[in-house]
Order: structure tokens, then C-alpha cells, then sequence
């Protein structure tokens, strides 16, 4: 069997991996791949995260 390169396949190929609980190997490349892409992420609130569910919901969003 092939090992799959996590680094050749796009965003949706992998994340299509790491719906299977037991493929740590590709959580891990797709967490790496978040954090490359926004390597300073901004942490909110509780009050924040609220806020804006609220916002999302009220507007039919995700």
C-alpha cells in the first residue's frame, strides 16, 4: 500500500483524511496546514465567541 503525501493534496482531499479518527498522521498535516496559513491566530473571549454565534445565527450563517 502507498503512503499518501499530505502535502501534495488539496485542502479538501485532506481534509477528507482527517474525518478518520484513527489517521493521526494527517491530523497532524492538516493542523500544520491551518497554522501555516494564519500562524497568529487570535484567541477570543467566551463573551466574544458568543457574540458572534450570536451574529452568524441572526444572519443564517456557519
Amino acid at each position: 500500500m502507498t503512503q499518501t503525501n499530505f502535502m501534495d493534496i488539496t485542502d479538501a482531499e485532506l481534509q477528507a483524511y482527517v474525518l478518520h479518527p484513527d489517521n493521526t498522521e494527517a491530523f497532524h498535516a492538516y493542523v500544520d496546514r491551518l497554522h501555516a496559513a494564519n500562524p497568529n491566530p487570535r484567541l477570543m473571549s467566551i463573551e466574544e465567541v458568543e457574540a458572534e454565534l450570536e451574529r452568524r445565527v441572526s444572519q443564517g450563517q456557519r
